[in-house]
């Protein structure tokens, strides 16, 4: 998997799989058209990325064996 620019990634909790910031601003300030396209860009690669492994988390959840204690 290509490496992103880290800006999202996620939480496992008793609700689920959550989406969080690591880091604000997402991006830096933009002059052009260009630059907004191509940081757009990345956080949707990030978030891609993100998703990713949040379906293989909550795959691995599901496929959990109950534990009884």
């Amino acid at each position: 998997m290509a490496d992103t620019i880290k800006v999202f990634d996620f939480e496992y909790t008793a609700s689920g799989a959550l989406v969080v910031v690591r880091r604000e601003p997402l991006c830096p300030g933009c002059m052009s058209d260009g630059e907004v396209d191509a940081q757009i860009a990345l956080l949707k690669e990030d978030l891609d990325a993100v998703a990713v492994r949040m379906k293989r988390a909550i795959r691995r959840e599901e496929n959990k064996p109950l534990t009884f204690q």
